[in-house]
Order: structure tokens, then sequence, then C-alpha cells
């Protein structure tokens, strides 16, 4: 135990942020995401839980990766999430619109698969 207690504590030394109206860049980027882009991550998340809103959480998914923001943000945790929520909708008994939501997790799937958003399949990708 006094070995474990005396080990050093590796640190991740990361770059301060850079200030709001300096600009910007890709390394900036890589670390610090903008607060709104956050936020519509966290919405989206939220919206995923329980399948409380897909609809919107697929909506906001869409935004983000038209408009390029958040592409750090946007892994194959959150596309994984995207087309399991899809797969759960169309399964749901009370959905009307199943043929839609299994479109989208195959063109999700197909995405990933061709690696357009730099995301690639994982294993719990082809567990779903």
């Amino acid at each position: 135990m006094q070995g474990f207690l005396r080990r050093r504590v590796p640190y991740t030394i990361l770059p301060t942020p850079l200030p709001a109206e300096g600009g910007s860049s890709a390394l900036h980027d890589l670390y610090f995401t903008d607060s709104p882009t956050q936020d519509l991550v966290s919405v989206m998340d939220a919206c995923l839980h329980n399948l409380y809103d897909v609809p919107r959480a697929k909506e906001i998914f869409e935004q983000l990766r038209s408009e390029g923001r958040g592409e750090m943000l946007l892994d194959a945790r959150v596309y994984n999430s995207l087309i399991d929520a899809y797969i759960q909708m169309a399964s749901a008994p009370e959905t009307q619109q199943r043929e839609m939501w299994l479109e989208s997790a195959w063109e999700l799937y197909n995405e990933m698969e061709s690696g357009r958003d730099k995301v690639r399949p994982t294993a719990n990708t082809y567990a779903l």
C-alpha cells in the first residue's frame, strides 16, 4: 500500500483556452469546444435518454453535422446511441413511422462505414 501511495501521478497538461475574441485554432477546438455546441450535445443526450424526444435529438445531430460544429464530440458513442434509439423507435408498439426510423438507422450506419464523418463503426455498433 505504501508503494502505491508514493507513486507519481501522471498529469495531462492542456493548453489554456484562447480568449473568445481572439479567434480559434484546430488544436484549441480539439480540446475546448464552444459552449453552445456543448449545450446542444447535452440536450441531444437528454433527448435520447429513455427515448424522451428522439426526433429532436435527430434534428440537433443533423444540425451539428451540417454546420461542422462539435466534430470532436460526435464520436462513435454518439452515433451508436442514435442508431440504438432509431432501432428502439422502430420496434416500439406505438410507432407509426417504422420505416422512417429503420431507414435513418441504416443511413447513419452506412455513413459510419463510409468514413465520411471520420467516425468508424466499433464493436458496439455491430452489437446493435
